[in-house]
Parts: structure tokens; C-alpha cells; sequence
């Protein structure tokens, strides 16, 4: 059972067996290198991902912050200084839609990550703030001070430049720490991907390691395949077939090799005694 399954398995011929060996090393480098092209574009995704992550996420910071000063300065000339120019309450206007466009982002990046938590206290505070601004534009602050003044038995000292410090200030300041909260989870959110892709890395390059490695090793017990069936053979054959013509000494026919090269050997071994007759 076991001479007829290693017949089916067992290669003959010097050319065949070269030609096996050879397209073995082949057909080795190609898994390799398809293996490493495949782990390599799944890193160049993940690397494009992460950095296609990271630059929304700082974008949308930028503009919180680009939105969140721009209201400030609109609620302090208006509040605070006095001015009652129609600019800055379209600029306060613009920078509410900002502010709630840039938190919408935000959610929608983050929101299914485990920084959810964060993305709804970012989102809470935008919409504190916004509400500030919006009772302050709708004349709400106002109404509440008039009330006040009207009605407190105690004179009021609430007036739109203590609704500022005391109040809109406050929000303001509560959500600069809100995307500053933001933008460094964000980052720390990255981290573990990060690590993932330089796992994912090692492994691309890890195929080809081992198929370096085991090429190395087929290579050398081709060589010594080569060497102890064939090169060795040849040479011994050579010397006993020189000897022969040279000095006439017996051609040793006991020279141990297979296939073609045993052919050889035999057939060699036919020719002289047919000459010697």
C-alpha cells in the first residue's frame, strides 16, 4: 500500500524533477506576494480611513471654534458694548447654524464609537449656548430684565452685560472645554486603530518572511539534491570515462545514480564493452 501511494506521488526524470523544484520556489513567491499585496491595500485603507477620521474631526473643532468666537464677539458688542448693529446679529445668527451644523458632524462621526458620551455633552452644550443667544435675539433677556425692574421690590441689578458674565460667559466657556474634550478623545479614539494597523503591518510582511525562509531552505536542499544525484554522478562518470581512454582502466560501472544520469552510466558502460570485443 505504501510503494503503490508513493508511485503515485514519486516524480521521475532529471528534467521533471528540476522543473517541479523550481516551480515549487514559483508558485511559493507568488502566494507570498499576493498574500503581502492583499494585507498591504487593507493597510493603505485603514491608513486612509484614520486619516480621513482625524482630519474630520480636527475640521469640525476648527470650525466649533471658528463659530463659537465669532458669537462671543457678535453677544459682547451687543450685550456688553451696546451695539445694536444688524451685522452682528447676523453674524450671531450664522454662527448658531455653525455651531449646530459642527456638532451634527461630530455626532454623526462619532456617534457610534465609544466616545458616545462625549459626542452628547458636545451637543448638549452647543445647544445651551445656542439657546442663550437665541433668548438674547428674541428679546427674551430683555423681557426678563424689564420684568425685573418692574416687579423686584429690590432695585434689579440684572442687566445684558450681567446676563453676559453671568450666564452666556459661563455656557461659553463650558463648551470651548466641551471641544477641547472633543477633539482630544478623538485622537485617543485613533489609538487603538493605530495599533491595529501596525499589527496589520507585521502581518503583511510577515508572508513574506517565512516564504524568504523557506525558500532559503528549498533552495539549499535543491543544491544538495542537485549535488549528491547528479553533480557528484557526472563528475564520477567523467573521471572513470577519462581514465579509461587515457590509461585504459576499467570503467567503474558500480557508480551509484538514478534516472537519466543511470541511463547514462549504463549506456556508456554498453559502448565500451562493445568496443572491447
Amino acid at each position: 500500500m505504501w510503494k503503490r501511494f508513493k508511485s503515485i506521488f514519486s516524480i521521475t526524470g532529471v528534467a521533471r524533477r528540476i522543473r517541479v523544484a523550481f516551480l515549487s520556489i514559483l508558485l511559493l513567491l507568488i502566494f507570498a506576494g499576493a498574500t503581502s499585496l492583499l494585507e498591504l491595500e487593507r493597510v493603505s485603507h485603514d491608513t486612509e480611513q484614520i486619516l480621513v477620521a482625524s482630519e474630520q474631526s480636527v475640521e469640525i473643532a476648527g470650525d466649533m471654534l471658528s463659530a463659537l468666537s465669532d458669537q462671543n464677539d457678535a453677544i459682547i458688542y451687543m450685550a456688553v458694548v451696546g451695539d445694536s448693529s444688524s451685522r452682528y446679529r447676523v453674524d450671531c445668527e450664522r454662527s448658531i447654524a455653525r455651531l449646530n451644523s459642527a456638532s451634527e458632524r461630530a455626532y454623526q462621526l462619532m456617534g457610534r464609537s465609544e466616545n458616545r458620551a462625549l459626542v452628547d455633552s458636545l451637543k448638549h452644550y452647543t445647544y445651551s449656548l445656542n439657546r442663550l443667544a437665541n433668548d438674547y435675539l428674541s428679546g427674551e433677556v430683555h423681557r426678563r430684565i424689564a420684568y425685573s425692574v418692574m416687579f423686584d421690590t429690590i432695585p434689579s441689578s440684572l442687566t445684558t452685560r450681567s446676563w453676559y458674565v453671568d450666564e452666556y460667559k459661563v455656557g461659553y466657556i463650558n463648551l470651548s472645554m466641551q471641544i477641547s474634550k472633543y477633539l482630544t478623545g478623538s485622537q485617543n479614539t485613533l489609538s487603538p486603530e493605530v495599533n491595529h494597523l501596525s499589527h496589520t503591518a507585521r502581518r503583511s510582511v510577515t508572508p513574506v518572511f517565512i516564504s524568504l525562509l523557506v525558500m532559503f531552505v528549498v533552495v539549499m536542499m535543491l543544491y544538495f539534491f542537485l549535488k549528491k544525484l547528479y553533480v557528484k554522478p557526472m563528475l564520477r562518470i567523467n573521471r572513470s570515462l577519462g581514465d579509461y581512454l587515457s590509461y585504459r582502466v576499467p570503467f567503474d560501472k558500480g557508480i551509484a545514480c538514478r534516472d537519466e544520469v543511470e541511463q547514462l552510466r549504463d549506456r556508456i558502460d554498453t559502448l565500451i564493452s562493445k568496443l572491447n570485443k
